[in-house]
């Protein structure tokens, strides 16, 4: 009879034991289920993330083709500059679509990026950027936290853009956004540009 008890508790034990394991590894599941259907935030994306979520028809054959552009010693050059204070004054003020552009000329909203430029007038409180000439590249400084950077500090540039009110033309590209470490952040990005005829 002793015997019986210490089997039938060894039994219950085991039992026991499988359940606990059982809901444990169902409630892992439910969580690892409820995080993948959780929408990723455009801010979250890195660039190679980005990549791989967009489709064909919107440009996943341009990320396969395109090599980084690393101008980020421009970026530094100028912000580090003595006179950046009084050339930034003089810089022309844009209002910059930070979303993704399509060779359509299309925004999609749902991903970082490039997609349209307007020179605005001196002092406009309508522009969320600056723009600063330096060695044949047009550097952006963000004037807002919004911009175009991805997670791991790229700005994408699907297609050419014609800058309105301007005679600049901003060229697709990968290109690297220049990071301040005091700030803790991107800061700007040096971009290729060629005038329009």
């Amino acid at each position: 009879m002793k015997k019986f008890r210490i089997l039938m508790g060894a039994t219950a034990l085991a039992m026991a034991a499988v359940a606990i394991v059982a809901c444990s590894k169902e409630k892992t599941a439910q969580n690892e289920t409820t995080t993948e259907q959780q929408p990723k935030n455009p801010n979250d994306y890195t660039l190679a993330e980005m990549a791989e979520a967009i489709s064909w028809e919107d440009g996943k054959a341009f990320f396969e083709n395109q090599p980084v552009k690393d101008y980020t010693a421009v970026c530094e050059m100028m912000l580090n500059d003595c006179e950046f204070a009084e050339k930034d004054s003089s810089s022309p003020n844009y209002i910059f679509g930070w979303h993704w552009a399509t060779p359509a000329a299309d925004c999609i909203s749902q991903y970082k990026g490039f997609c349209f430029g307007i020179k605005q007038e001196a002092n406009s409180s309508q522009s969320n950027a600056r723009g600063c000439f330096v060695d044949g590249k047009l550097v952006i400084v963000p004037t807002t936290e919004e911009n175009g950077f991805t997670d791991d500090g790229y700005l994408a540039i699907g297609a050419a853009i014609e800058i309105q009110n301007d005679s600049i033309v901003i060229q697709e590209g990968v290109y690297t956004a220049y990071y301040d470490e005091d700030e803790g952040r991107y800061v700007a990005v040096a971009v290729d540009y060629s005038i329009r005829k």
